[in-house]
């Protein structure tokens, strides 16, 4: 694979409104060209942060996911399907990324690990214990969602298994909306890869989302960028060769010295 084709669905989530919005994004999923592509959706995109119905929309996430599966099949697509609310065995709840093959596959899960403490995600959601890295057609990628990107170790981690890109679904608030491009081409210029980021825009639950979803190349150029508002689709090419030949070319991850940094973590008071 030499070049990747993506689609970023940058969508106004209704609140609260699993069986509206699941019918919208299958709009939005077929309106996409047919063929091998990548496509991602964004941070709790079938509810937000509705915590008072919470529990009863995690019902409805099974029902996103079979959408999911049959729109991938039918357009011969990888979904990076965003996160839902996932009930577990246990009945805990997980902010939950889902990706589907394009054979309609469910081919791995992520549940998003450092939750947001000012949107009292940890009261919620059971914080995840493991990344997950993906082929996408021949490509390493892996997963972040949201506040993710505020922890350069984690992403590095990612990267050092081997990713080349960076799915990032979101629920940016428009306040901190320099924050999130920030962030993102800090990530992707540090460890010399694309980072993808699909945030949803529009208003819900008091808040104002930043919309601004956005594709950072691995030397920091700006890719492709929607708007703050309103909905948008973005599809953007990108030149896996050009990321290999820039790793080739300056190989600064090269110059790490792995042990300045255990005395670091040793500090860490949550190590």
């Amino acid at each position: 694979m030499k070049k990747l084709n993506i689609h970023i669905i940058q969508f106004d989530v209704m609140w609260g409104n699993p069986e509206e919005n699941i019918a919208r994004m299958r709009d939005k999923i077929v309106s996409l060209p047919d063929g091998p592509s990548m496509v991602i959706l964004p941070e709790l995109w079938t509810c937000s942060y509705d915590y008072e119905g919470m529990q009863e929309h995690s019902r409805s996430s099974p029902a996103a996911i079979d959408m999911l599966s049959e729109m991938s099949s039918a357009k011969g697509m990888i979904l990076v399907g965003g996160s839902v609310p996932w009930t577990g065995d246990n009945g805990e709840l997980a902010n939950r990324c889902f990706v589907v093959n394009d054979a309609g596959t469910v081919i791995g899960h992520y549940d998003k690990c450092h939750l947001f403490p000012l949107l009292d995600e940890p009261d919620h959601f059971l914080a995840g214990q493991k990344p997950l890295l993906f082929e996408a057609f021949g490509v390493t990628t892996g997963l972040a969602i949201c506040y993710d990107i505020r922890f350069p170790e984690y992403i590095r981690s990612l990267a050092l298994a081997g990713a080349e890109i960076i799915m990032v679904p979101a629920q940016w608030p428009l306040p901190r909306l320099d924050h999130w491009t920030t962030l993102l081409k800090a990530r992707a210029i540090e460890n010399q890869l694309f980072v993808v980021g699909c945030n949803r825009c529009g208003e819900g639950g008091g808040e104002i989302y930043g919309g601004s979803s956005v594709v950072f190349g691995p030397d920091g150029a700006l890719v492709s960028e929607c708007q703050i508002t309103p909905e948008e689709i973005s599809s953007v090419e990108i030149d896996i060769l050009k990321l290999r030949k820039i790793r080739k070319q300056f190989p600064f991850t090269g110059g790490r010295n792995p042990l300045l940094y255990s005395p670091v973590t040793s500090f860490d008071k949550k190590s």
